[in-house]
């Protein structure tokens, strides 16, 4: 199984256990034991070794969720997903989890790219745009990409609306090129 299976078996089975409210405070103790593992190279060695056994893993484990104050479904989520070998695909999961999550609430992100920072009444105008266009209430999340040259281009989920500058030109020179070679 791929990183991306392995996060939507996750995911689904977290969404299919828990409340919605419960939901982001899972969300934040996979965040938490994240940035943990991605800081202490040792730590994550522990975990994703085979040298150790299940249970010096658990014990340890037991140890660095009750120094972060990890509970409750959070906790035991993280100890499956160790136990079972898939702490590699922990970002994967983290991010269908917030992809299920906002799907049952009837929400989704929105990123935009641009050269500069979108001023706040254009962003609302491409809210209500987007909104007016999912049918979910959306969140914009403005990324900044000096190298588009000007435009900028909106991801939500899996559709791509590239006005960039530098789309319109790797368009044209595609056309371009398509055209000579016809010739």
């Amino acid at each position: 199984m791929n990183k991306n299976q392995i996060a939507k078996k996750y995911s689904r089975a977290l969404i299919n256990t828990c409340e919605a409210s419960e939901i982001p405070e899972a969300l934040k103790a996979f965040q938490t034991f994240l940035r943990l593992i991605e800081a202490d190279k040792k730590l994550r060695l522990l975990f994703t070794s085979r040298l150790f056994t299940d249970d010096e893993k658990g014990k340890a484990l037991v140890s660095v969720l009750a120094q972060l104050k990890i509970s409750g479904k959070g906790e035991k989520f993280i100890k499956l997903i160790i136990m079972q070998g898939h702490l590699a695909a922990m970002k994967e999961i983290i991010a269908a989890l917030i992809s299920a999550h906002n799907d049952r609430l009837n929400k989704q992100t929105a990123t935009v790219i641009s050269t500069v920072a979108l001023e706040k009444g254009y962003i609302e105008r491409l809210k209500n745009t987007l909104q007016a266009m999912t049918h979910k209430e959306i969140e914009i999340e403005n990324e900044i990409d000096p190298d588009l040259l000007g435009g900028f281009i909106v991801k939500v989920g899996s559709t791509v609306y590239d006005s960039s500058l530098k789309g319109q030109f790797r368009l044209l020179k595609s056309e371009l090129l398509k055209d000579i070679s016809m010739n």
